[in-house]
């Protein structure tokens, strides 16, 4: 059977790619703050392959055991591959709506979307005891050290991009209905990565909310980006 694939931010990339790549699998795509990969400068490889094997090798503990660092200061040994450890959950809570305050342009995040997005992404920094096992569970001692459960590695430099006119190939390749919302103080996209997603992509259904980049968590504008969804998959009978 063929699913709906919705993605959000790097993930709306991501269902992008998927869904042009193996259309067979897809009814239809819902993108979120996101209309594809990234495109870069095709000039510019030889730059991000070296920041790449850079980042790679910094982090390489078999080389550099004492620092993890490739001969860096001891300021820098945060970049390794480890996770950081946050006081409590207040403070990972803190942290992501920092890091959503440090974003370009004018994105927010409300406190109660922050709140959600770190229980569901941490675990306790030395989970040695099983009453301790998801900051989610009631019994949970706020109080603990917590870790982001991801891995620190995803936030690397890729070793290669997307050039334009690939990004591109991909969307003429997209053959299902697509729904396309974005946001008003959203993440900001250059003119000609606006124009490509509507002109060649082509969504079904385009349009600007209220809201910032992560207005299908924040309380004040998920409801109008489910109904919008909603209305969207109703129309196209998936």
């Amino acid at each position: 059977d063929k699913v709906i694939v919705i993605g959000h931010s790097m993930g709306a990339g991501v269902a992008v790619v998927l869904g042009a790549s193996f259309p067979e699998w897809c009814a239809s795509l819902v993108l979120l703050e996101g209309a594809g990969p990234l495109a870069r400068n095709a000039d510019d490889a030889p730059r991000h392959v070296r920041a790449a094997c850079r980042r790679r090798i910094r982090s390489n503990r078999l080389l550099f055991p004492d620092d993890g660092g490739g001969g860096a200061s001891s300021s820098s040994s945060a970049s390794s591959s480890r996770a950081k450890i946050y006081e409590n959950v207040d403070a990972a809570i803190e942290a992501r709506l920092d890091t959503a305050r440090r974003m370009p342009g004018d994105q927010y995040l409300s406190a109660e979307a922050a709140r959600d997005m770190v229980l569901r992404a941490t675990v306790p920094a030395t989970p040695t005891d099983p009453s301790t096992s998801s900051p989610t569970d009631p019994s949970f001692d706020p109080s603990t050290p917590v870790a982001f459960r991801h891995d620190p590695r995803l936030q690397w430099p890729s070793l290669q991009y997307y050039t334009r006119e690939q990004v591109e190939s991909f969307y003429r390749r997209v053959a299902h209905p697509v729904c396309l919302l974005t946001a008003e103080d959203g993440w900001p996209v250059d003119a000609r990565a606006e124009e490509a997603a509507r002109e060649v992509l082509r969504p079904d259904c385009a349009e600007r909310l209220k809201g910032s980049h992560h207005f299908h968590a924040d309380p004040d504008t998920v409801g109008e980006v489910v109904e919008r969804v909603r209305k969207f998959l109703g129309e196209w009978g998936v």
